[in-house]
């Protein structure tokens, strides 16, 4: 049988190879589509608790959010919560993402901070160029911008409708790459004496859970997150990431699924003869029909491992020559396998009880 299979797909090489590409674009699809969500997610949350704080005090319902946290919770409140016994310091931050960016692509987040308070609570440190200033179109970048962009000190990034001059450049990576004075955002979005987020740093990083149990008693309409678990949240991902995922995930099954249902259903039909002759010669129902999906199993067996090897070097390319984050996950390589696998069984159910149900008379008087 095995010979009997390796023929059939040699004998059409060009069909068998679209069709081994047709599954390996699946697989492509979801290794690398899910790689590249979930590492940009957990980059951004490693990031996020690159910061040095334990705590960050939001509004209740926002949570976490690749979206603009809004610039709601009043500024008096920050006397309060600097008061809570175990906070070191809280520092307030604005938070405003924008659609474009440089170049009109992407998405760039822009953070506003007082820069003392926030040096104060966090592991920010000045490497090249000057302190950010309280007020006034000014911004520090992190050096991870300024080495992808060529940035240098008195350069202008366009922000909140302006042009900010860059009078520094900072480590480490934390939050956004590009910060600008907490008044200068407030202003620019009409949100004066308000503000996205509280950063707080603790006397005791050991009492952290004590803490922010305090903050929660004291204002329960917001929320406390610790940093510590930020990489996780981010990696988690969210609702409408889950969603497109999903989604990615159902139409790269259902190409392969179609790719293999195509490829033996064209392959059965040209073959009527062949398996009338099988069936007049004593070959049984259950023989042709395991012929048809071992030859759709060596199809999808071939797709997956070449997708995964194609799947494997373009991250490669990807990661070394553009620095993008892709995490290739052991779940969406375990479900692109399974899934390439089980659409060359299924998709090739049909045409295999088709073949396995032909009238040996009428499939030799076939043409």
């Amino acid at each position: 049988m095995n010979n009997f299979v390796a023929a059939n797909l040699t004998h059409h090489p060009g069909r068998t190879f679209a069709s081994i590409i047709g599954v390996a674009v699946g697989v492509v699809l979801v290794v690398l589509t899910v790689g590249l969500v979930r590492g940009t997610l957990r980059e951004r949350g490693q990031r996020d608790a690159n910061v040095g704080v334990e705590l960050m005090m939001r509004q209740s319902g926002q949570g976490l959010s690749l979206t603009s946290a809004d610039m709601s919770i009043p500024m008096k409140i920050l006397a309060e919560v600097n008061s809570i016994p175990g906070v070191a310091v809280a520092t307030p931050v604005g938070q405003n993402l924008e659609m474009g960016g440089e170049g009109g692509l992407g998405i760039r987040q822009i953070d506003g901070i007082v820069f003392d308070q926030f040096t104060a609570a966090s592991n920010l440190r000045i490497t090249r160029g000057e302190a950010l200033p309280t007020s006034g179109d000014f911004a520090i970048v992190d050096v991870k911008y300024a080495l992808d962009k060529k940035t240098k000190i008195g350069d202008i990034v366009n922000g909140l409708g302006r042009d900010f001059k860059i009078v520094g450049i900072y480590e480490p990576e934390s939050g956004s790459r590009i910060k600008v004075p907490l008044a200068t955002m407030q202003q620019a979005l009409g949100a004066e004496d308000k503000f996205s987020m509280l950063f707080i740093k603790c006397v005791n990083p050991d009492q952290q859970e004590q803490v922010a149990q305090s903050i929660v008693d004291k204002f329960p309409e917001y929320r406390v997150i610790f940093t510590r678990d930020l990489p996780k949240l981010f990696a988690g991902g969210f609702a409408g990431f889950n969603v497109f995922l999903n989604v990615v995930k159902g139409l790269a099954t259902v190409i392969s699924l179609l790719v293999i249902m195509l490829t033996m259903y064209s392959t059965v039909s040209e073959r009527t003869r062949q398996i009338g002759i099988l069936k007049s010669l004593g070959a049984s129902k259950l023989w042709i029909a395991w012929v048809v999906e071992k030859e759709a199993l060596m199809i999808s067996l071939l797709g997956v491992l070449g997708g995964l090897a194609f799947a494997v070097a373009v991250r490669f390319i990807l990661v070394g020559k553009l620095g993008l984050k892709i995490d290739l996950e052991a779940d969406s390589i375990l479900y692109s396998s399974l899934a390439g696998l089980l659409s060359g069984v299924i998709g090739a159910l049909y045409p295999a009880l088709r073949a396995a149900s032909l009238d040996p008379v009428d499939a030799l008087s076939s043409d």
